[in-house]
């Protein structure tokens, strides 16, 4: 399955490095920003499913076998 799930187009992260302790921010945009919501949900535990706009919203892949 797939879906649609609306995400920001602009996104600023602010995190600390694990080695040194110092603050890192940093701003993406278009799909880079798309991408790193997605990475950032994985790390919550968060599906797509989760994120999807409603049952209407998620439908089948195309099957290619």
């Amino acid at each position: 399955f797939t879906g649609d799930v609306k995400r920001a187009t602009r996104l600023v992260v602010r995190g600390q490095e694990p080695g040194t302790g110092e603050w890192r921010e940093i701003t993406t945009d278009a799909f880079e920003a798309r991408a790193l919501q997605h990475e950032i949900d994985h790390c919550a535990g968060l599906l797509f499913l989760d994120r999807a706009a409603g049952a209407h919203a998620i439908y089948p892949r195309k099957t290619y076998l």
